[in-house]
């Protein structure tokens, strides 16, 4: 949809063609986008788990754990294979008190297990979970929570049956409901202190506000919260778009948002700008950079690119500069995102209603039932733990209509899908496409710095810094890179990363000695590096021997 009454007040809207007009801004608006973000299930074993137990079986499981972690440095990881499962990353790594082993599939979910467990009052059977299971967000979001935890709980079966150990139940732990919205244009606004009390009605006695400044004397309400972290439920509200910016990660939202119609194309291009910046007020940069490539106006593309060249040497967003982006270019959609975090101390109470016979997946059949009732669940949450109704009307709060914000809340659907293979990859290109553009920021950046530490502050171009960073190298340097970079290719998820991303011929290079007029690539590079390596060895095995003559 294209909201032409709101952009005609913008100059670059009067400069565009018809077609260019709906192709960059078009979006729908009030959308809601509901899913599950974080789902953490826990694991109780039928075996005895306590530090005095005499279970073959959970002694052979210790021992096997404690031989591969004996030797692992902080931020290690060593590869660990599931029989008939696959890979897994066991990481150096704790969870809580208890669980002092990490397994990790990449991207997708953690796996955290205790050695040992306390006993229960008396010395008895212990009630501590001894496996709980982390379901990250991107998976969720891809691969929908039910065919997520599938998945995962395929790995849990693997190694319970590795070790002979028999499962006794699986429960939900912690579950993240949340609900991202273009709904609101001004969230200052919305969550102005006089007007959000007027509206909530809940059970909590105060809420937290953080506010950020905006400009010489504006200002944004980004974030405000209700209730304690490690209470039954804490519920905050939040701008999303602005965290993953700042954060520098799951930059995939931005095609989930694109492809649900919370952001336009125009929205999509500001985002990535300060995605990569990793810098929410280069928001206001992005949209002077907009008109500039796709602006008409030569004395305002000046102006534009006046103020772009005054913040790459100050970093520091003026009101001039927030006067003319507001005057040449709409302002961004924000994407908040409404969160009720709920924890097991309090879902154990539920009542779960049979909605379906979850029977036949026997140990399981508390998740699937808890997921079922997730439309009651959801009705609770958002009615009777918090709910914003009107601000004015009925003296009793309690008695008036939920307001419109709300109202549209409470209608959005759970998105509990398989994404299309031709989406799936979509995003995953999309995501490694920002990301490696952050990094190479980074990397330009870091390059820099090395050379004014080698050669002093100096006016040398960045492409003499960037060579003269890779021409210092020793073989050395290039080993621990090596070591490095194995390591770090299991932090990463083969099929998120699979393929390149651009043409094969963009990723070939040569080397050209200017004395000699040699050419060298790769292939060269890597036999003489092969045969250095060789020599190296003979002149070890020698200097070997004349130590033994001497």
């Amino acid at each position: 949809m294209l909201d032409s009454r709101e952009l005609k007040q913008y100059r670059i809207y009067h400069e565009l063609e018809e077609t260019q007009k709906e192709y960059w801004f078009s979006y729908r608006q009030r959308k809601f986008l509901h899913n599950i973000d974080t789902f953490y299930y826990s694991v109780k074993l039928q075996n005895d788990f306590r530090s005095d137990t005499n279970d073959r079986d959970v002694l052979s499981f210790r021992r096997s754990f404690e031989s591969l972690q004996v030797n692992m440095k902080y931020d290690d990881s060593i590869l660990f294979y599931v029989p008939d499962v696959g890979n897994m990353n066991l990481l150096n790594f704790r969870y809580g008190k208890y669980y002092d082993i990490c397994l990790e599939c990449p991207e997708y979910f953690h796996i955290f297990m205790a050695s040992k467990v306390p006993p229960g009052a008396g010395n008895s059977e212990s009630l501590t979970c001894e496996i709980i299971v982390q379901i990250r967000s991107y998976m969720l979001w891809m691969y929908g929570v039910h065919e997520s935890f599938q998945r995962s709980m395929r790995y849990v079966q693997g190694l319970v049956d590795m070790f002979h150990l028999k499962i006794d139940f699986v429960q939900e732990n912690r579950v993240d409901y949340c609900w991202h919205s273009n709904y609101l244009v001004s969230p200052e606004k919305f969550f102005a202190i006089d007007n959000f009390y007027k509206m909530r009605v809940d059970r909590y006695h105060g809420a937290i506000y953080h506010t950020a400044k905006v400009g010489s004397e504006g200002y944004e309400i980004d974030y405000v919260a209700l209730g304690n972290r490690g209470g039954k439920c804490f519920v905050r509200i939040y701008l999303k778009s602005k965290e993953v910016v700042e954060q520098g990660y799951k930059a995939f939202f931005f095609k989930v948002w694109l492809f649900h119609g919370l952001i336009s194309r125009y929205d999509l291009y500001c985002y990535e700008k300060a995605f990569v910046q990793r810098n929410w007020h280069y928001m206001t940069i992005a949209r002077l950079e907009y008109y500039v490539e796709f602006g008409s106006v030569d004395s305002f593309k000046t102006a534009c690119r006046h103020f772009i060249r005054q913040y790459a040497e100050n970093a520091k967003v003026t009101d001039p500069m927030l006067r003319l982006a507001d005057q040449l270019t709409p302002k961004i959609h924000l994407v908040t995102n409404v969160e009720y975090q709920t924890m097991r101390k309090g879902t154990k109470s539920y009542v779960l209603l049979p909605v379906r016979d979850n029977s036949a997946y026997g140990v399981c059949q508390r998740v699937y039932d808890y997921l079922d009732n997730h439309q009651l669940i959801i009705r609770y949450l958002t009615h009777d733990i918090l709910r914003l109704v009107e601000p004015s009307g009925d003296v009793n709060k309690s008695r008036r209509d939920y307001c419109g914000f709300w109202k549209s809340l409470r209608s959005a659907k759970l998105v509990d899908i398989h994404r299309l293979p031709d989406q799936l990859r979509l995003i995953r290109d999309y995501n490694r496409r920002l990301n490696s553009e952050a990094m190479k920021r980074t990397l330009l950046n870091k390059a820099v710095v090395y050379g004014f530490y080698t050669k002093g502050i100096n006016d040398d171009s960045v492409m003499s810094d960037c060579m003269q960073a890779l021409l210092q190298l020793n073989d050395n340097d290039l080993k621990n890179a090596m070591r490095y970079k194995r390591k770090k290719s299991r932090q990463f998820n083969p099929n998120e990363l699979a393929g390149l991303i651009k043409d094969p011929e963009s990723y070939r290079f040569v080397l050209l000695d200017p004395q000699t007029g040699v050419i060298y690539d790769e292939d060269t590079i890597l036999s003489l590096q092969n045969q250095y390596g060789e020599d190296e060895k003979i002149r070890k095995e020698r200097d070997g021997e004349n130590d033994e003559d001497k």
